[in-house]
């Protein structure tokens, strides 16, 4: 087994573990609504993908689902030398690269989102991501200061230059490496609800290594019930829950994304680092936050601040969580204290009494 897989075990194992609520009268529930269900798990993307759908055709749907999921890992995986998204890597520096209309509009995303998180997402964070390890055969490990400092010149994402009208896209520094790491599950997200509305599909709960999407409401007709997972304790135990109910959907559904420095991390010399790299300083954040929920309408959106909150830390991040409209925050400090943004307070439900709501 290559060290690769095992990573991809690992972040299994270790991803923000979102509780799915689900009544033990299940399936019952399910007949007496004339819903069938289906559920499949697949992994792509360096993660495990789940999706379960309520009402005929699930099967198929799902199968295309992640049909469109593996076209969408081949289009944006750093790790795979014949993606198009290292096409742009291998010319940085030099000529414009013809990119497809996919790529392009991904790429437009990416420099949107960079722009409303204040930079703390940076699609161009690949230097620092490659110099850290992650994803390595190898395995992470703790860079030479030096290093650091020559990575971090090669992070600014105003220097991705994309152009519409030529569809095409060019890095302008020879060694700036695009990551989409920190977008790619969120917009797998946009696209698996697209190809599930396509096939007559409007109630399902997609999982994309712990990026949720729901689409339209729980069979039962009861709040969709999301567990955020406890940042210092075993995998799979909540520390409280994020109810979403009917009235909580944008125009039918909605996303929860959750970022922690426990998701993938090593120790060195009694030193913990995690895999979120702030672009700033190039050394792992350290904001004040442990752990950062966002909930909103767009999968990819949530995914990329989810990241970029996160990197923020309590402070700024929750400021800005605040001033966006339609979106909504939970943040997890070291101290066990969370803070959540003004509309999340009929939301948030407190699951574990080791931790304290402060505002």
């Amino acid at each position: 087994m290559n060290n690769k897989l095992m990573m991809a075990i690992t972040i299994v194992i270790l991803i923000a573990v979102v509780l799915f609520g689900v009544v033990s009268q299940r399936q019952e529930e399910n007949e007496k609504h004339n819903l069938e269900e289906y559920e499949n798990t697949a992994m792509m993307l360096d993660t495990v993908n789940t999706i379960r759908t309520y009402g005929p055709g699930g099967e198929e749907a799902v199968q295309q689902t992640f049909s469109r999921l593996e076209e969408i890992e081949a289009l944006l995986d750093l790790y795979d030398a014949e993606s198009s998204l290292n096409r742009i890597n291998e010319n940085a520096g030099g000529e414009a690269v013809e990119i497809e209309p996919e790529l392009l509009a991904v790429l437009e995303m990416a420099k949107e989102f960079a722009a409303e998180n204040e930079g703390s997402f940076d699609p161009t964070i690949g230097a620092l991501t490659l110099l850290w390890g992650w994803g390595s055969e190898e395995g992470p490990s703790v860079p030479a200061q030096e290093d650091i400092e020559q990575a971090l010149e090669l992070v600014d994402y105003n220097k991705l230059e994309i152009s519409g009208d030529e569809q095409t896209a060019r890095l302008a520094e020879e060694g700036m490496i695009l990551d989409l790491g920190a977008i790619a599950k969120g917009y797998a997200g946009d696209e698996a609800v697209e190809v599930l509305l396509e096939n007559g599909i409007e109630r399902a709960f997609v999982n994309l290594g712990g990026n949720i999407v729901l689409l339209g409401t729980k069979p039962d007709e009861t709040p969709w019930r999301i567990g955020i997972q406890n940042p210092r304790s075993d995998r799979g135990r909540a520390m409280g829950s994020v109810d979403i109910g009917e009235e909580d959907l944008i125009a039918g559904q909605i996303a929860v994304a959750t970022s922690g420095d426990y998701e993938r991390y090593f120790e060195d010399n009694d030193t913990r680092y995690h895999h979120i790299i702030d672009p700033e300083t190039g050394y792992p954040a350290e904001g004040g936050a442990v752990s950062t929920t966002v909930v909103s309408e767009n999968p990819s959106r949530i995914d990329a601040l989810s990241t970029g909150l996160f990197v923020l830390g309590l402070e700024r991040g929750l400021e800005l969580a605040e001033s966006l409209e339609g979106v909504e925050a939970v943040f997890i400090t070291e101290e066990k204290d969370v803070y959540l943004t003004s509309g999340m307070d009929d939301k948030f439900q407190l699951m574990d009494d080791d931790f304290t709501v402060v505002n």
